[in-house]
């Protein structure tokens, strides 16, 4: 019902009872009993405009536009392909904005917290920051900092509309320009090296080990000191670059862990830090498990390099 109807209506009901009204006053001021059909007439009209109320209103369709801003990055992660929008959708991305601990998706909250740096995104209409945060979410992978997601943002900002599908994360391309360390590991994954030159790392992938990050790496190595451990031996799991063996200093990892996460906090990634300890279902460093604090601490490393 459009707002001059709903107006009309309302102002023909207050007329109408105005005018019962002082009938009423004037039949108790002349002691005349008041007519059964003027009680009656009341209601009806009452009953009447009531219903015609109920016919004229229309109940609209909930659109992008009803959503929050952290909705929309949610309703790109959970819809990552163009789609109608229903119910369903509107009621899980709702729901998301209550989620705690291991319900939240770490991938959701990192991209809102990348776009929410992003000027230019928030003047952004709904449809198009759903378009933007779902060009961000097919190169995910690609975009491993807040520094990264941001940049590409902004280069998909620049493109025009229809060429925003040819835009893609920049990538150098040249192994010359990778610096240490580097990591990898031999075929069966019984031993695993941290190098420091890209020679010596090309010298080994040659041989059939296998390149990793730095998170497997580290948990290789506690795999390593825990079998090592158990047996009462000294065997290392080091098989190039000349490093020695050494039983994994989870006290060390914890305050490096808890320097890093505090720093992310105290820098304005609060978010992050956030995001990075709920990913082990924790919600304080102390509740993080000794295996998972190389995790923490590589997941904290790659935020700050943003």
């Amino acid at each position: 019902m459009s707002l001059e109807t709903n107006l009309e209506l309302n102002n023909q009901l207050v007329t109408r009872n105005n005018e019962l009204l002082e009938r009423l006053i004037a039949a108790l001021a002349s002691g005349v009993a008041l007519r059964p059909d003027t009680v009656a007439q009341v209601q009806e009209y009452r009953e009447t405009a009531l219903e015609n109320k109920a016919e004229n209103t229309i109940i609209r369709k909930v659109t992008l536009d009803d959503l929050e801003f952290s909705d929309i990055i949610a309703l790109a992660a959970f819809y990552p392909d163009p789609q109608e929008l229903s119910e369903t959708m509107v009621q899980r991305v709702v729901d998301y904005r209550d989620a705690e601990g291991d319900k939240r998706v770490v991938q959701i909250d990192a991209l809102d917290s990348a776009l929410q740096g992003v000027k230019r995104a928030g003047h952004l209409n709904k449809p198009a920051l759903l378009d933007l945060s779902r060009n961000i979410l097919r190169f995910w992978d690609d975009l491993p900092t807040i520094a990264a997601r941001r940049e590409f943002a902004e280069r998909l900002l620049d493109a025009p509309a229809d060429g925003r599908h040819e835009v893609k994360p920049k990538t150098s391309g040249k192994d010359e320009e990778r610096t240490g360390p580097f990591y990898c590991k031999n075929v069966d994954g019984s031993a695993a090296s941290e190098l420091h030159t890209l020679r010596k790392l090309n010298e080994l992938l040659k041989k059939g080990h296998i390149e990793i990050t730095k998170v497997e790496y580290l948990q290789l190595q506690e795999d390593f000191a825990r079998k090592n451990a158990a047996k009462g031996g000294t065997e290392t799991g080091d098989d190039a670059g000349g490093n020695t063996g050494e039983q994994t200093d989870f006290a060390a990892l914890r305050k490096k862990a808890e320097g890093l996460i505090l720093q992310l906090a105290k820098g304005g990634y609060r978010a992050e830090a956030v995001a990075i300890l709920e990913k082990q279902g924790a919600k304080k460093l102390g509740e993080v498990a000794d295996e998972n604090l190389s995790d923490v601490i590589a997941q904290a490393e790659k935020a700050l390099e943003g």
